[in-house]
């Protein structure tokens, strides 16, 4: 990469680094501006977006951000399960909107939002919690889950759930899965 092309990219992450709601916004009405979706691709993606979902209340109820380094549940297996989990609602909607280009557009846009937040919130958490995080870190992967025998450290609460605003995001997929329903209703009856 030229130095002028790898500093708007640099540009680029660290903006989507800063709004990732923001950044995240246009990709998923493009997203819908060209699905195609089909009865399969309903069923599938709304599966892996409810796993996702799933995946993401069982990792809010671990985490009390900044006060204690969360190491139990699914931080047992990744250091990153609520971006892991946002990534499997991302490729659920994918799958929903059945085209391929729009998918791969959607997977490269995702990349670029969540790999500069991976590391700076490692940066983040390192020096929130030094040498326990990196030891942590020396074990458990960033982003992809790994089966690991790290040693547990919190337990699971529904009011941190309840903290995160979690049955929020909840409704927020609900909605998505319903506005590609409405996309499929729509283009079977037009």
């Amino acid at each position: 990469m030229s130095p002028e092309s790898s500093n708007w990219y640099t540009k680029l992450e660290s903006w989507c680094c800063a709004h990732r709601i923001w950044a995240t916004a246009p990709v998923i009405i493009v997203l819908m501006a060209f699905a195609n979706p089909n009865i399969y691709s309903i069923l599938i993606g709304m599966t892996v977006v409810v796993l996702g979902e799933l995946g993401r209340t069982w990792a809010s109820g671990y985490i009390d951000k900044n006060a204690e380094l969360a190491t139990a549940g699914p931080y047992r297996f990744t250091r990153n399960p609520l971006y892991f989990f946002n990534g499997m609602i991302f490729l659920g909607f994918c799958i929903m909107a059945a085209n391929p280009y729009a998918g791969l557009f959607g997977v490269i846009a995702f990349t670029i939002i969540y790999r500069p937040t991976l590391h700076n919130e490692a940066r983040h958490i390192e020096g929130i919690f030094g040498d326990d995080f990196r030891k942590w870190a020396s074990v458990v992967p960033m982003f992809w889950p790994k089966w690991t025998n790290y040693p547990v450290q919190g337990s699971f609460s529904w009011p941190l759930v309840v903290k995160h605003r979690e049955h929020k995001n909840a409704l927020a997929m609900l909605a998505g899965i319903a506005l590609f329903i409405g996309i499929f209703c729509f283009k079977q009856y037009v």
